[in-house]
């Protein structure tokens, strides 16, 4: 994001490197998010300016051969990290890897059970770096992550509806494990919550 300034700019060429991929066409409108934009789920106005000092949300995916696919990344904008992005990066980095490597056709393993994983385990990391005080309750995470950890990917994004999340997976499923956090003014009530405001985290990998 160098050489690319405004959200806009990422946006497009995200469409154009998928086309020149052999896309079809893409997934979704792509979600480009920096700075404090990447605390609202879903943002689609893609018209900021990318600010030295922020960081930026992409949220993307493309058709090709039929099938969707669906990635998150965050990254700062200068390529460096400030301490705060640093932790709350780690922090969602670690929920998206342990999460991964849960993820199996066990038998027992669902994508519910994942999603109850991904909440105990940033409820500890939130306390930890003092996002949430230390007497939180569990509920508390959902202020912080207020989505699932993923859903299933396949013919179309959300593949599909009418499967319910707490069966077991199978060999030949494909889900998305998309742990996040979103900071928003006034949001954890921890001793350090503060340093943290206006900062949103998204990491998101297609699991098969």
């Amino acid at each position: 994001t160098r050489r690319l300034t405004t959200e806009r700019a990422v946006a497009a060429r995200l469409e154009f490197e998928s086309a020149m991929g052999g896309a079809a066409r893409m997934a979704f409108p792509p979600v480009v998010a920096g700075g404090v934009n990447a605390t609202t789920l879903h943002y689609l106005a893609n018209s900021d300016l990318l600010r030295p000092g922020d960081m930026v949300l992409v949220d993307t995916g493309c058709e090709l051969d039929g099938y969707a696919s669906d990635i998150s990344r965050t990254w700062p904008v200068s390529g460096k990290f400030s301490p705060a992005q640093r932790d709350l990066y780690d922090l969602v980095l670690s929920v998206n890897q342990s999460c991964i490597a849960l993820a199996s056709p066990d038998g027992a393993t669902s994508l519910d059970s994942l999603h109850a994983a991904s909440e105990s385990l940033f409820h500890a990391g939130l306390i930890s770096l003092g996002i949430l005080p230390r007497n939180a309750p569990h509920s508390a995470v959902s202020s912080l992550y207020p989505h699932a950890l993923g859903h299933y990917l396949g013919l179309d994004t959300h593949d599909t509806h009418d499967v319910p999340k707490n069966i077991p997976l199978e060999e030949g499923m494909v889900i998305t494990v998309e742990p996040g956090l979103y900071v928003r003014e006034g949001a954890g009530g921890g001793p350090r919550a503060k340093a943290f405001e206006g900062l949103g985290v998204r990491i998101e990998d297609d699991v098969a």
